[in-house]
């Protein structure tokens, strides 16, 4: 029986006056800051002479509540659990099964799609295809206090099913700058946090305590190194004072930076609302904004992606044209070089980069130049991905069978060494794409047996050692019973990715945040099966499929190539 349907059956016996549990309110916070206020719902408390597995389920619907001192839920347990329980961390079920009560314990169970820490990082079960892993049992052992059953042993955390999880968390983002220090990375935590101050306080305490892991070597930290994120408060007014100890001693560059990372992060909160920083009593200057107090506005460009207004361009019979079917002037358009896909780059003039892959199998080729010059051969041979360029610079990355290599515009290559959150990584790189602020790449890497599964890594510029380049903490954000064919970014944290599921063979369009949370298949709709897929912030999704390509329209697709033309690689320019 699911959580649900317990739940419901439990609120009707209520009604008629038996044992019984009201229906659930919003969850718990992950990691409790102060206390919020009551929202006037009833509160869920154990029936007198309610069995095991009714205090159980009635467990279970009072831990999800915004009571963040868990009083509702700790009505269910014994002196001693309520000591011991630690509730600051999530686990996410497709839904939960709750046993009879046997041997002492009531069991429940449920697959696990995933957790979030008490940082609120998601980590995503990749087994399966996405609507869970392997059944995971939650054990619930149970004793009589003063003639009532109580919880008096259980597992550390909430347990949620992805309803609840989607229903009630919101993703929300820390604000850091990448290494060249020029444009905003968000860094994705979960939170059910609506309350300004206490949503406020939670951010700026997280943004205080770094970056997650995985973006550490990839992001500048411009806070003082010495706070303590116990020294960070909140005042909410107008305007909203921030107190961030050290932060007057800052370089005029620095608390420009500062300022626009605590404006875009505490924008989630306290939208179009002015913001000061305070250190030992004093507001900070910001010179930038040529005083002491600012708002997010001031900072959004920073933010905002490199390339906001992005021209579409596909191959029509190996030729590059642009959305309405206009071909690139000379050998470019006309199919000379028999491209089989292309990455486009804009240079902030009227020429363009051009990197294009052709040939098949392990003679394909890389040539690179830009439209006005043409394209010439690189001494990259093999395998090959489609090319993309990274955001703002001239170099092209292309995949070779399990290598990365960087390409610069003269045709200099060298290897990007790539390694994975457990160490090495394995397969074939089959798709490579730039995040828009160009921290993050997301691979498509392919195994012997044919799995094929996105992978999100960190770039990492060393500005020491000749500027040298490597991609940290790679990691798999899609599950293991799906295929993945390509992938594109759609913002800074949201994927779209094309592929089949393994079980039943269906091919469809995904949707995937880029910590793999809120994994979401959407079909393919009226699609020949897609074999290439690119999509920009802000611009609709276009894929290759059938010869053609097509742009995504509501829930469907229109072709939008030529008739009786060869169609495929639509691509953003980057």
């Amino acid at each position: 029986m699911t959580r649900r349907l317990l739940t419901l059956l439990t609120v009707a016996v209520l009604l008629a006056g038996c044992t019984g549990v009201p229906s659930s309110s919003s969850p718990q916070v992950v990691n409790p800051v102060g206390v919020a206020t009551p929202t006037g719902a009833p509160q869920i408390t154990p029936a007198p002479g309610a069995d095991p597995r009714t205090i159980v389920t009635a467990f279970l619907a009072a831990s999800a509540t915004d009571d963040l001192r868990y009083t509702a839920a700790h009505g269910f347990l014994t002196s001693e659990a309520k000591q011991r329980w630690s509730y600051n961390t999530l686990t996410i079920v497709d839904s939960v099964q709750v046993s009879n009560f046997v041997d002492g314990a009531v069991t429940v169970t449920g697959r696990k799609i995933g957790s979030v820490s008490s940082v609120g990082v998601y980590t995503p079960v990749l087994q399966g295809n996405g609507s869970g892993g392997v059944p995971v049992p939650f054990s619930f052992g149970m004793k009589r206090n003063a003639g009532q059953w109580r919880i008096d042993t259980l597992q550390n955390g909430v347990v949620l099913t992805a309803d609840e999880f989607q229903r009630f968390y919101r993703q929300r983002s820390l604000y850091f700058f990448d290494l060249a220090e020029k444009r905003l990375v968000p860094d994705p935590r979960y939170s059910p946090l609506s309350d300004p101050k206490l949503l406020a306080t939670w951010l700026i305490s997280q943004l205080a305590a770094g970056p997650r892991v995985e973006l550490q070597s990839a992001v500048s930290i411009e806070l003082p190194a010495q706070t303590d994120p116990s020294g960070v408060s909140i005042t909410l007014g107008s305007p909203i004072r921030v107190t961030l100890p050290g932060a007057g001693q800052l370089d005029p560059q620095t608390r420009n930076r500062l300022a626009a990372q605590v404006a875009l992060t505490l924008q989630q909160a306290t939208a179009s609302v002015e913001i000061t920083i305070i250190d030992g009593g004093r507001a900070v200057s910001i010179p930038q904004v040529g005083g002491d107090v600012f708002n997010a506005a001031e900072f959004a460009a920073m933010s905002s992606p490199a390339n906001p207004a992005p021209a579409l361009y596909y191959l029509r019979n190996q030729g590059v044209v642009d959305e309405t079917g206009k071909p690139l002037p000379g050998d470019l358009g006309n199919g000379h070089y028999q491209l089989d896909s292309v990455a486009l780059a804009s240079i902030g003039q009227p020429d363009l980069w051009v990197a294009g892959i052709t040939g098949t199998g392990t003679g394909a080729r890389l040539l690179v130049g830009s439209r006005n010059t043409g394209l010439r051969a690189t001494p990259v041979l093999g395998r090959l991905s489609r090319p993309s360029w990274a955001p703002g610079l001239d170099e092209v990355w292309v995949g070779d069978g399990p290598l990365v290599y960087r390409v610069q515009l003269n045709g200099r290559r060298s290897v990007v060494p790539v390694t994975g959150t457990s160490g090495a990584v394995s397969g074939r790189v089959t798709a490579l794409r730039f995040s828009p602020e160009g921290t993050r790449v997301a691979v498509v890497l392919t195994a012997t047996d044919g799995t094929a599964q996105v992978w999100v890594g960190s770039v990492v510029r060393t500005r020491a050692q000749g500027g040298q380049v490597r991609v940290d903490s790679l990691e798999p954000v899609t599950p293991q019973g799906v295929a993945v064919t390509d992938v594109a970014w759609n913002d800074q944290l949201k994927l779209f990715a094309i592929g089949r599921d393994l079980t039943t063979g269906d091919p469809s369009v995904y949707e995937v945040q880029v910590d793999g949370s809120l994994w979401t298949p959407r079909g393919i709709s009226n699609l020949p099966v897609p074999d290439s897929i690119t999509v920009a912030q802000n611009e609709v999704a276009w894929v290759s499929a059938g010869g053609t390509v097509w742009a995504q329209q509501a829930s469907a697709w229109t072709s939008r190539g030529t008739e009786g033309a060869f169609c495929t690689n639509p691509i953003y320019l980057e």
